[in-house]
């Protein structure tokens, strides 16, 4: 025979609560997660010469560890630390690694700047955020291409992880 017993709900909720304290919660003894590497990127354009067609990248670096987004800062030119025209994300909703896209010739204007992704981000390009004066990206690749406004959430299954050219311009 059983007999019913009747608890409050205060009564309940500190029985569970030394319930889980007795037995260890999965919740609270969990380790904390190693943190993820994190790479921060900068890359840095010149502006397209008469008679070129695209811009011409005059540096790009990496770094990883915690402290990578201030030493990617650091290692954007002065020249060009002002003209911050894109800034990559390699998951959709702007997530993973990235890499910020500088002007060397200032911010975008109609002619803007034009380029190929290197092996890297021609094949992990997934989102994309628009800055220093660009509001036009036009983005082309083997499955064919788009024009998108201020910034792209994601690119769409056409170009996701599928990039091999960009354009960037004031439009």
């Amino acid at each position: 025979m059983t007999i019913p017993v009747r608890l409050t709900r205060t009564a309940l909720a500190l029985a569970s609560a030394a319930c889980l304290l007795a037995v260890g919660s999965p919740v609270l003894a969990a380790p904390a997660a190693p943190a993820a590497t994190t790479t921060h990127c900068v890359l840095v354009l010149d502006e397209v010469r008469a008679g070129e067609s695209a811009s011409d990248v005059s540096s790009y670096r990496c770094f990883e560890g915690a402290d990578a987004s201030a030493r990617a800062a650091a290692a954007v030119p002065r020249a060009a630390a002002q003209t911050e025209l894109m800034t990559w994300a390699e998951h959709a909703d702007y997530g993973g690694t990235y890499t910020k896209v500088y002007g060397s010739a200032g911010p975008c204007d109609s002619a803007g700047y034009s380029f190929s992704p290197n092996s890297y981000w021609s094949t992990h390009l997934s989102s994309f955020l628009l800055d220093g004066g660009c509001t036009k990206a036009f983005l082309s690749g083997p499955r064919g291409n788009g024009t998108f406004g201020r910034s792209a959430s994601y690119v769409g299954d056409t170009l996701n992880d599928a990039v091999t050219y960009v354009k960037i311009w004031r439009g």
